[in-house]
Order: C-alpha cells, then structure tokens, then sequence
C-alpha cells in the first residue's frame, strides 16, 4: 500500500512539473523572425520604393472566396447557383480548368498565394486560431508558429512599395495580432474578420480596431463587405493605381444569407449564400464601370480551397482539407480587357503561387532576391495563350508537414499514405496505407484508376521529381538563399 501511495506521489508531481513547464513554454512564447531575411525584404522594398512611378500600371482586384467549389458558379457548371456577374467575368476574359489553390486549408492557402510560395515556405503551413483558442496554445507548446512571420513578403507590400493605393476587405487568417495584421503587411485600408466564420468572437475591424463588436450578425456580413469594396472603388482617382483585395468569408460554414436572398436558390442555403456573394460581386463590378477603371483592371476571381460539408467540387475526387482534386482544384477566371482575350478556356496547370511572380512580371518588377519564389509567371498562357513550359506541382498535406502528390500536364502521383477504408462487411471504417498510384488526370479527374503499370515511365519521373521536392524541403523548408 505505502508503494502505491509513493508511486501516487511520484506520479502526480511528475504531471504538476509537466503542466507547470507547459505553462511557462505557452506564456514565454515568442514567434521568431528570421532577422537576415527581413533586413533582406526591407532592402528589397526600399528599392522598388526608388523605382518610377506610373499611373499606366493596371488596377488589381483579387476576389477570393471560402470554401467555393469547383462546380459552384455557372461557368464552370451549376444548374443549381445562378452567378451571373461571376459568369460575366469568364465571358470577358478566361476561365482556368485547372488551377490549384496552394493549399486545401485557409491560412496556407491565403499566405501561399500572397508569397507566391509553397505553404510551408511561408512559415504558416497549417491553419492558425485566435489567440484565445486552445489550439493557439497547443501550437505555442508545439513551437509552430501562430501568425505569418513578417520576414515573408507580401503582394501587397510590393505593390504598395510600387506606388499602389492598397485595400482589403474580408478575411485576413494569418494572424490576429501585431506584428501579423493587414496593416502590417502593406495594406492602407482594412476592413473584415481576422478569422474564419466559425471561430469566435467573430468581429470585423477597420484597420486595427473594432468597428463591428462580437458576435456579429453573418446576415449583415455580405450587405457589410459591399459596402467597403464599393466604398474603396469610389475612393480611388485615376492617377494612382490601386490593389484591392477582397477576402468574402462565405461559403465557409456556418451560412448565412441576407433575407433579400433566403430562399431564392435552388441549391438551398448554400445557394442563397453563393448568389449573394455574386450580387456582391456585381455591385463591385458596376462601381469599377461607374469611375471609368474597368478596362485598365485585372480582375481575378478563385477560392482559397474546395468546398467543405456542401459545395460542389465538380467532376474531382475529394473536398476541403485532401489533397485529391478535389481539395485543390477551384474556379480561376481572369479579365483584363484588350489583354486577355475573352470568353476563353485554359487548360495550363496553375497555381495560386503563380499569382504574385505573374503580377511582378506584368509590372517589370524584379523578384526578391534571397528566396525561392515556387510561382512562375503565367502572363504567356494567359494573355496570349501561349503554352506555358511544363513544370511539377506539389500537394501538401493540410499541416504542411509532409508533401502529399505531385503532377505534371497530365499524370498525377500520390505518395503510399493512410486512405480512408471501409471493411469487415461495413462496419469499421479506418485510415488504410495505399498507394503509391499514379492516375491520368487527362482522362480521369476524379483519381479512380492506377495506371501505374501502364505509364511506369511516368510513374518513376514524377516519384523522382516527389523525392527530390520532399529531400529539398527537408534541408531548407523556408527556402532561403544566400545574399
């Protein structure tokens, strides 16, 4: 008996020193920065800052939403949402049938696409929580960080370094507290959530303070947003050029439409959120018409990740958080009157990390010297339809820890990895290890078929670029390179 008492002791004192240690860890944490490399992008923008100034460059509006997928717009299929301003964007420029977001989770996704680097790249390879949430501790506990580190560089803050108006509206998710916020990675104007629709306390906020208290009413969120987008529009002249951003945090769970639109959808709530985004979008669109920016406007309008518990992902395998198709792969529309031509279809492969080098190379700006950009510039195939030269794209996992699938123009190869499994006559449904495959995405989307022991050539030439990507990762994950 007195052994047990003393192994009680011993026990319970180990446990006291272990909450005690985590305690400490979680309120002595400190994001580290890496200190050479943000003195490299301070350099970096202090020149673009000396550069000439222009008013001929292009307007840029990015409208991202949450959650959409891949069939959830008119153009690219739905019988069931009518987007007709959505639609109206294919029509006059081009429509992407397959572009991949950088991540199937939010907060990489959006920090991939603002860098133009693969998520883990960024430092922000998973989804971050509020600072109240208890996975904001976990993470701390973790060491993973629980905001963008400020040494990443930002689209935004190249534009403004290039003499831009900056805006952005709607859902920020890489951070929600200093020196992590919109306005510290060069946006002028803020107004939106901090975070998805689902954490709490939900609030939106006008640069850095709350305008909209929690916990806000998400049928006023969509009235809110146009609001500010046409609002921002009206606002700009025709001198400066003006980067605007807009974030919409629907059709992320929960939905909410207003009760002009409650009803009206044939694809239900979910629809009834979907078109109002889109009349949204609409509103945006007739104020650029209205101060004369349209035709010197790149417009370019995707998701952040397929869709999750609704949501229609098209013709793909899988949905939000996989790393099938179906995760991945979202509507892409570009328009730029008199650039791009319209009313097309592309096929290239594409990614979000495409989007700030392409930008860049529109505007005859040099990249950043002492990183890797994994985006590449896509002006070719979307201006002019010129084949873009071949190149991998990566997969990775929602947490960014491991790299998942890999593909060229044509063929797809998954890494050997836990598939959920259904056996016993039903009964048990468990994680399995399958794989590797490789799938002809050319015939087959929606990943069904292993044409391994057909293309074995292939197979081996993807699992080698797989190999080569995983090993480089490992050695520099940040992708740092020498000044």
């Amino acid at each position: 008996m007195q052994f047990l008492i003393r192994l009680f002791g011993i026990l319970l004192a180990i446990t006291v020193l272990g909450i005690t240690i985590a305690i400490v860890k979680i309120a002595s944490y400190n994001q580290s920065e890496d200190s050479v490399h943000l003195a490299a992008k301070q350099n970096y923008l202090e020149s673009l800052e000396k550069l000439p100034k222009t008013a001929e460059h292009p307007n840029i509006v990015v409208i991202l939403l949450d959650d959409l997928g891949y069939g959830d717009v008119g153009a690219y299929g739905s019988q069931s949402i009518r987007t007709p301003h959505i639609d109206s964007l294919a029509a006059g420029g081009m429509r992407f049938s397959h572009y991949y977001s950088p991540s199937s989770v939010c907060s990489p996704s959006r920090a991939a696409m603002m860098t133009g680097r693969y998520p883990p790249r960024t430092g922000l390879g998973h989804v971050v929580f509020p600072e109240e949430h208890f996975m904001t501790s976990l993470q701390k506990l973790t060491d993973a960080n629980t905001a963008i580190p400020t040494d990443e560089i930002m689209l935004s803050e190249v534009l403004r370094a290039a003499g831009y108006n900056t805006g952005m509206v709607g859902k920020w998710h890489m951070g929600d507290s200093e020196p992590s916020l919109p306005n510290n990675f060069g946006f002028d104007h803020y107004y939106g959530a901090l975070y998805s629709n689902d954490m709490k306390p939900f609030a939106l906020y006008r640069d850095e303070k709350i305008e909209e208290p929690a916990e806000l009413d998400q049928t006023r969120l969509n009235a809110l947003y146009t609001r500010e987008v046409v609002d921002f529009v009206e606002r700009q002249n025709s001198e400066t050029p003006f980067f605007l951003y807009y974030a919409h945090n629907f059709p992320h769970v929960p939905l909410f439409s207003s009760a002009e639109q409650a009803g009206k959808s044939d694809a239900g709530l979910y629809g009834d959120v979907v078109e109002d985004v889109d009349h949204s979008i609409g509103a945006l669109l007739q104020a650029l018409e209205r101060k004369g920016f349209i035709d010197n406007t790149l417009i370019i309008f995707t998701s952040d990740n397929g869709p999750w518990f609704q949501g229609n992902p098209g013709f793909t395998r899988g949905r939000k958080t996989q790393t099938w198709e179906g995760g991945q792969r979202v509507p892409f529309i570009a328009q730029w009157p008199n650039n791009i031509p319209a009313g097309t279809e592309n096929s290239t492969p594409i990614s979000g990390i495409d989007l700030l080098p392409t930008v860049l190379a529109l505007l005859d700006l040099p990249l950043p010297a002492d990183r890797v950009i994994d985006g590449v510039n896509i002006s070719g195939p979307l201006m002019s339809e010129e084949p873009l030269d071949e190149r991998p794209l990566y997969y990775f996992s929602r947490t960014g820890e491991d790299l998942h699938a890999v593909r060229d123009n044509r063929f797809k190869y998954h890494r050997q990895r836990g598939v959920m499994a259904i056996e016993f006559n039903d009964n048990i449904i468990s994680l399995l290890p399958k794989g590797p495959w490789l799938f002809d995405l050319s015939l087959d989307p929606q990943e069904s078929y292993d044409v391994s022991n057909r293309y074995p050539e292939a197979k081996d030439h993807l699992r080698q670029q797989f190999e080569e990507k995983s090993q480089e990762m490992e050695v520099n994950q940040r992708g740092w390179l020498p000044n």
